[in-house]
């Protein structure tokens, strides 16, 4: 014969009745300074429009210009900038879009600013660098650097948007 549970003792252990639910918690940016959503709206504010109107104005100026004396070298320096100049035009919208979409929790336009860049990352080295590689003794940074910028961008637009798509950011109040 089985033997019969005291009276005394629960069935189920009470850590199984009680649900507490603990929420989840949000990424820090490199493990220390600020969330992803505060990160994400600093580089698309900081990168996507400072920084990018920096670079219109530049080549708007025609700077470039002073780096080649050959005259086919600055046609194709200016066809490249002016490419490049398109891009970042572009950035500056997506920038205040990707914005937006961090202030009122919109995951697919957060998303948006890690596709951008991408192809920002991509489209950038293919017209500067066969422009440059020929005069400038460094002109492998710009491949190189595209490259390390856009995993730097693009990380914490994934992270928030996977956290948001989670629903780590349900509680728009929640400040840590």
């Amino acid at each position: 014969m089985a033997e019969r549970q005291p009276l005394h003792q629960p069935l189920l252990p009470v850590s199984a009745l009680v649900h507490e639910e603990i929420p989840p918690k949000k990424h820090l940016c490199c493990f220390c300074c600020c969330n992803m959503r505060e990160t994400v709206l600093w580089i698309q504010f900081f990168f996507g429009i400072v920084w990018a109107t920096a670079w219109l104005i530049s080549y708007s100026l025609g700077y470039y210009k002073q780096w080649a004396s050959d005259p086919q070298i600055i046609a194709d320096l200016t066809l490249a900038y002016w490419k490049v100049a398109i891009i970042n035009g572009v950035g500056i919208g997506i920038a205040l879009v990707v914005i937006f979409g961090a202030i009122y929790y919109k995951p697919a336009l957060v998303f948006l600013g890690a596709i951008y860049t991408i192809i920002e990352a991509i489209l950038t080295p293919i017209y500067i660098y066969p422009v440059v590689k020929d005069f400038y003794t460094s002109s492998w940074t710009y491949i190189v650097w595209p490259i390390i910028y856009g995993m730097l961008i693009v990380y914490p637009h994934v992270v928030f948007t996977y956290e948001l798509k989670t629903g780590v950011w349900e509680n728009p109040n929640f400040s840590e």
